[in-house]
């Protein structure tokens, strides 16, 4: 979640209360409409789509339930694929005392509301660039190479959360390739082989081309979760929603693709 600052330090303007809402739970992609993930007939049937982005706060302050859903989805067989968006992509926010001073305070609300950890130390930095495009692509190469080797899929998950986390609660950079080395020994994944890839002009295209197939589902807030079925996509939640309550769109959504409800 990066919303930009505003020239009136005590008050939250409209267009940044927009790009996050603490009602809702949802960071939103800038200059996105709000729009309903439009039906299509392609695609597989079953299939739970959970789209955001790891230096996205919402869906760090999520992950609990997210985890829940997939537990959920593993358990029916349904298979359960995470999507980036690029919330930020290429940042440019101005990091000043002002900035860093609705971080702080949106943090605070977002680890209050749901107990997730959020370090501020990280806010203590002279200079940064909230860039999420470099999160997303690292990610991408992991999935990749995770795809190729045998084991669950919810080993996706796990690189996703591990970027959150290392983010989020221990206030590392991850704009910078040495941020995924530990990451990638956690997870059994040769970081050498992650360099080669991650600064490669492919991985760059190939996130671009994320990014855009994000914005053609017509979603425009993260986190967004969406089940696939044979009618076209569903909304199982857009923004903060607990564990329970998804499990349970989850189980609606999986009945009506089996013409049971």
């Amino acid at each position: 979640m990066v919303p930009r600052p505003h020239d009136n330090e005590n008050e939250t303007p409209s267009d940044v209360q927009a790009l996050c809402d603490p009602e809702t739970g949802t960071c939103a992609l800038p200059g996105a409409a709000q729009t309903s993930a439009a039906p299509s007939a392609e695609g597989p049937v079953g299939e739970v789509l959970y789209v955001g982005d790891p230096m996205c706060s919402w869906c760090w302050g999520g992950s609990p339930g997210l985890r829940e859903l997939e537990a959920a989805a593993n358990r029916k067989g349904i298979p359960f694929r995470i999507r980036v968006g690029g919330l930020r992509a290429g940042g440019g926010d101005p990091w000043n005392e002002r900035f860093k001073g609705f971080l702080r305070h949106h943090w605070e609300e977002i680890a209050a509301r749901t107990g997730q950890p959020f370090s501020t130390r990280f806010l203590d930095r002279a200079e940064f660039n909230y860039d999420t495009e470099p999160a997303c692509r690292a990610f991408l190469v992991m999935r990749g190479m995770l795809d190729e080797m045998p084991g669950p899929e919810t080993r996706a998950y796990e690189v996703f959360a591990s970027i959150q986390r290392k983010f989020y609660a221990e206030g590392e950079d991850p704009t910078g390739a040495s941020f995924y080395e530990s990451i990638c020994a956690a997870h059994g994944l040769d970081f050498r082989g992650f360099l080669n890839r991650f600064d490669h002009a492919d991985a760059k295209r190939a996130t671009a081309n994320e990014f855009q197939e994000v914005r053609a589902l017509g979603v425009s807030g993260f986190p967004t979760v969406l089940f696939r079925g044979g009618a076209g996509l569903e909304v199982l939640a857009s923004g903060f929603v607990t564990g329970p309550r998804m499990v349970e769109a989850l189980a609606r959504a999986t009945k009506r693709a089996r013409g049971e409800a």
